[in-house]
């Protein structure tokens, strides 16, 4: 893969992580109520401090990935955070499931151009 072409989808994952991370903790983004027993579960991990947690490692995978240091693990958390979301929209609320896949379709392409810092596990 082009450096160049790396260098943009980093930064691009790196800006969308980032601003979903920090919107846990400054919420400037309203998200609009999950129907069910989505919106228990949402409200639970709320509650709890998990979705806390989840926009720390946000932001933490977000600034690596922005300064292009400890990329391998800054995808491994973003793409385990990325399929979770996407899991959790396709099966509580699928109309909005677009950003956690623009987000995970990213991170996989990434994932891809940096497949040589990962060592043994592409090699098949």
């Amino acid at each position: 893969m082009n450096s160049k072409v790396k260098l943009i989808i980093r930064i691009l994952l790196a800006l969308f992580v980032l601003l979903f991370g920090v919107n846990k903790f400054a919420e400037f983004m309203p998200f609009p109520p999950v129907p069910g027993d989505g919106g228990q579960l949402m409200d639970i991990y709320i509650s709890s401090g998990f979705m806390g947690i989840v926009g720390a490692l946000e932001i933490g995978a977000g600034l690596a990935l922005l300064v292009g240091r400890y990329i391998p693990i800054a995808l491994t958390i973003t793409i385990a955070i990325m399929v979770n979301a996407v899991l959790f929209h396709i099966f509580h609320d699928p109309a909005t499931v677009g950003g956690g896949v623009i987000g995970l379709v990213l991170a996989l392409v990434l994932l891809f151009g940096y497949k040589d810092k990962f060592g043994t596990y592409f090699n098949v």
